[in-house]
């Protein structure tokens, strides 16, 4: 290439133009002694652009090497963001200080191997994500326009009479299933984890939206509890007994999958832990209700329920034989009983549980 030429101009001339329209600049850098040196600047591909295979071009203080931990680190990114079989390009240049990297790790020296290279490439990572995110409020998609069936002998004499030049010119075809998604779980489609919504000159939100929001933020703020000595020397006896191990691992553990009807496997950095999943529900709810004691959030419904008949519902889920009609005459005393005494305590249901009791029960 061209000495004077810029870095993209290379990348067109030797790559091609179509290449190099879909390309956009990025710029990272650190200066931390603590966890890393370094400086990157390069392009990479926006969501517009796909290949059967990556293409990285990485140059790392201007000698062309191979780092494969930074070159998966990248395909992870585009993964959740290119449809399935689609790679993207990569062209990066990194500069770090010389005593930084690694060179024999290889026979020939092609692949390296970077001092605090986990810090690197995560700081690489995460500009590259929001790169994409930005990328795919302009990202383009193929169309395919339905042709009435009467339709396919013009379209066939037309072709015939088109010149050889218009022919090659036409875009290969495109499978269908290629075009759109067919499966709401298929990664290629999940475009709304990058979308970002930009804010309106004149902002005008539906009034239940901001309802929701503002009732999932109450809900999370565990500072939000009743005003009742009772229930903040509960909260201070739980936050007294904590566990602050086990807390860790609850808070930061990926869910592995469920081991049988009642334990979970959990992982937790390099340990596998089996976790009784109705012990740890209960405990949740618990401190779950004491966190929102007096906050809770109401669900209406459509149509309201008797509370007479679920009492009875309940009592024969609990019942050894459902089947069995002896008991439905005691059920029933029971149920109306508790019904009573459910509607005289109306007024603190709403209050601290968000339960409302209409005067007909429901």
């Amino acid at each position: 290439t061209v000495a004077t030429s810029s870095r993209l101009d290379s990348v067109k001339s030797v790559y091609g133009p179509t290449v190099a329209r879909s390309l956009m600049k990025i710029e990272v850098s650190d200066n931390d002694p603590s966890s890393s040196i370094f400086e990157m600047e390069g392009y990479i591909s926006n969501s517009n652009y796909a290949a059967k295979k990556i293409t990285m071009v990485l140059f790392i203080n201007d000698r062309l090497v191979d780092c494969n931990a930074l070159k998966r680190a990248i395909e992870i990114v585009y993964a959740a963001t290119l449809p399935k079989a689609s790679k993207p390009f990569i062209y990066m240049s990194i500069k770090l200080p010389p005593e930084h990297v690694d060179v024999n790790i290889h026979p020939t020296k092609r692949e390296v191997s970077l001092l605090n290279q986990e810090s690197i490439i995560e700081k690489i990572q995460s500009a590259i994500e929001l790169h994409l995110r930005n990328s795919d409020e302009t990202r383009t998609f193929q169309e395919q326009a339905a042709q009435p069936l009467q339709s396919v002998s013009v379209q066939t004499s037309r072709e015939l009479d088109a010149s050889p030049s218009d022919v090659a010119t036409k875009r290969p075809k495109v499978l269908a299933h290629k075009m759109v998604r067919t499966d709401s779980l298929d990664p290629a489609g999940r475009l709304h984890a990058y979308m970002q919504i930009k804010p309106s000159s004149q902002p005008e939100r539906p009034y239940h939206l901001d309802t929701v929001r503002s009732s999932v933020r109450q809900r999370r703020n565990p500072k939000e509890t009743a005003d009742l000595t009772s229930v903040q020397e509960l909260l201070d006896e739980i936050d007294h007994n904590c566990h602050t191990g086990l807390l860790d691992i609850v808070r930061n553990c990926t869910y592995v999958g469920m081991a049988d009807d009642v334990f979970a496997l959990l992982q937790f950095n390099t340990h596998l832990y089996l976790v009784n999943v109705v012990n740890l529900s209960k405990e949740l709810m618990y401190q779950q209700v004491l966190r929102r004691f007096a906050h809770f959030n109401a669900i209406q419904l459509s149509n309201p329920a008797p509370l007479q008949r679920l009492i009875m519902l309940a009592l024969k889920e609990e019942g050894l034989d459902p089947q069995s009609s002896d008991n439905d005459e005691l059920n029933g005393k029971i149920a109306e009983m508790n019904t009573v005494l459910l509607k005289e305590k109306a007024e603190l249901l709403d209050e601290y549980f968000c339960i409302n009791i209409d005067v007909h029960a429901n």
